[in-house]
Parts: C-alpha cells; sequence; structure tokens
C-alpha cells in the first residue's frame, strides 16, 4: 500500500507582487465574458493599474495579457496594443469545440459493406441515412432488399426517405404531397441537407413552381416514384444551402445600416455569418430579405446597437411592445 510519504506535499510559497497581479487579472477576465477596458480595468484594480502615469499603466496592462497569453490563455488583445481607445475590451476567448463525428471515405466504405451483410432493421436503415447523407454514392442500394420490421403503432415510417434518397442518387423526378396539402407536386431532388443536428431538407427542384424549393423530410409523402430524369439542370451554390434566418424570403431584399458598439462587434459579426452585409469599421450594411430575424440579437444584446435607421428602429421597438404586451396576458 502506498504511504503518505511516496506522495510529498508541493511547498507552498507566497506569490510575489506579479503573480497576485495575473491572478487577479485572469479572474476578472473570467468573471466577465463580455470582456474587460482598459478604463475599466483601472476602476477595477486600482492596485497595480491606477497610477499617476497612464501611459505607464497602459503598457504594464498589455504586458501582463501577453504574459497569461503565453501560458495558455486565449486571450483577445485589442488589435492597436497598448495604444488602443479605452473602449476596446480585452477578453478570454471561448474556444469552439466540434463534436461531430468524421469519416474517412474508407471507414464509410467499410461501413456501407457492413450494413449491406446485415439483417435490415429500423435502426440500420436509419443509421445508414444519417452515415451517408453526404455520400449517396457510398449508400447501400435499400431497394433491393426486403425489410421484415414489426408494425407499431409509434413505428416512424422510413419508406419516404429510402424513396427520396434513391430519387436524389439516380437523379429521378418523383411525385409527392407535402404536408397537409391535398395537391400533389412532382418535384427533382438534388440534395438531402442536414440543419442543426436533427433537421433534414430536401433540397429540391419544383416544377409546379419553376423553381428551387426546400422541403423538411419529414412532412414528404412520395406518391409515386418516375422514370423521368430531371427537366432541371441546376448547379447549386452556397446561396441555396444557406439557413440564416436573414436569407428566409418574407419580403423582398432591404437594405438596412446599422452602427455597433466595438465592445459587441465580435458577436455581431458571428451573428451575421452565412448573411450578406458589407462593413466599414463599426458600420454595418446588412442585406436581408427577413428583416425581424434581427430583432433576437438584439433583444439580447441591447446595448450592441449604436445607431440604426428609424425605420427598422420603429418596427424594432413594436416587436418589443408586443411581446412585452404577450408577457402581461400570461
Amino acid at each position: 500500500m502506498a504511504s503518505f510519504e511516496d506522495f510529498p506535499m508541493i511547498e507552498v510559497k507566497k506569490m510575489n507582487e506579479t503573480e497576485v497581479r495575473l491572478f487577479s487579472l485572469l479572474f476578472n477576465l473570467l468573471r466577465e465574458p463580455k470582456g474587460i477596458s482598459f478604463q475599466k480595468f483601472r476602476n477595477i484594480m486600482p492596485r497595480f493599474y491606477k497610477n499617476e502615469d497612464i501611459e505607464s499603466d497602459r503598457k504594464k496592462l498589455y504586458r501582463d495579457l501577453n504574459q497569461l497569453k503565453s501560458l495558455g490563455f486565449n486571450i483577445k488583445v485589442a488589435q492597436y496594443g497598448y495604444q488602443s481607445e479605452d473602449f476596446f475590451p480585452y477578453y478570454i476567448q471561448r474556444e469552439s469545440i466540434d463534436r461531430s463525428l468524421k469519416f474517412t471515405k474508407e471507414e464509410l466504405e467499410h461501413l456501407s459493406k457492413t450494413l449491406f451483410s446485415s439483417e435490415l432493421t429500423k435502426d440500420l436503415i436509419s443509421l445508414s441515412q444519417k452515415l451517408f447523407s453526404f455520400h449517396l454514392d457510398l449508400i447501400p442500394d435499400l431497394s433491393k432488399r426486403s425489410v421484415n420490421l414489426e408494425t407499431e403503432e409509434n413505428t416512424i415510417d422510413t419508406t419516404n426517405t429510402e424513396k427520396i434518397l434513391q430519387a436524389i442518387k439516380d437523379k429521378r423526378a418523383i411525385t409527392i404531397v407535402y404536408g397537409y396539402e391535398e395537391k400533389e407536386r412532382t418535384i427533382e431532388p438534388y440534395r438531402l441537407i442536414r440543419k442543426n443536428t436533427t433537421d433534414f431538407y430536401v433540397l429540391a427542384y419544383d416544377r409546379n413552381k419553376k423553381s428551387l424549393r426546400r422541403f423538411i423530410l419529414p412532412k414528404i409523402a412520395v406518391k409515386k416514384e418516375t422514370k423521368e430524369e430531371f427537366f432541371s439542370n441546376l448547379k447549386i451554390s452556397d446561396d441555396d444551402l444557406n439557413f440564416h434566418p436573414l436569407s428566409l424570403k418574407t419580403h423582398p431584399e432591404i437594405e438596412i445600416s446599422f452602427q455597433i458598439h466595438p465592445e459587441y462587434d465580435d458577436r455581431w459579426k458571428s451573428f451575421l455569418e452565412g448573411a450578406k452585409f458589407e462593413k466599414t469599421g463599426y458600420e454595418y450594411k446588412v442585406y436581408t430579405t427577413n428583416q425581424n430575424a434581427l430583432f433576437q440579437f438584439f433583444v439580447i444584446l441591447p446595448e450592441a446597437l449604436v445607431e440604426s435607421i428609424p425605420t427598422w428602429k420603429e418596427s424594432f421597438v413594436r416587436y418589443v411592445k408586443e411581446w412585452e404586451n404577450s408577457y402581461q396576458l400570461i
């Protein structure tokens, strides 16, 4: 059995002035995820950063932040260094973690052969649909296999999905009924798209509407598998695959100007990623066909908005008042 002597204690030493300052700096940054400006550091840490020589304090803070950065803390430092304006914040950048599985082509081929040789069940069919949604050339040909599944009251019908996947693979049109509509429509399915982690859409050319449309996969009921090849010959663009709420077409495209507070510039750019916009300093021109999608950001972070066009501000105020009235009725 291990004894106490096998695990000698680490000798505790009193922290020096620099170590105390760095620890205080780090804990304040962790406590304020929105970031802390130079002037705010001077107010909350006057012991270290409130000397008569303000430029000396700037340089000291800049050196301390870079020392923490060298120790492995991902600290965002203002682009102008110690000469930055007082409103530029410093904050710890949170790392994004990719939790999705990545497969090589060889791994997918092996999985395909394994699934094809196994006795098919509803779980294996569901698994194959998820694994091969972007690799239809490797998906097992389920149409040649008879699947004997027990019928249960809550069993999910996967036959529609199988027919759609086969139509995408063969580039053949299918006749469907969508949602609660009674009228049949013929579509040419181009691609299966996953939004978020669970929502699947079919990007297809609608022969009735004569345009490219997105269909929610569970709402599609396949009525007929035709042998007709695609009439359309479309090239799928990044805009077609863009599910940003600002790109949803609820009205003609409009241009809205915004001035954003510097402390919230990074989060605003992250929110706009995938949307159409132009940036000059902290001035933004946002082009959208769904202006209401902007409300959510400013409801959460109203202090991020410095200025905008009067018509949009009026719409935003009406939106907030409608929600206030709704909550008062609850």
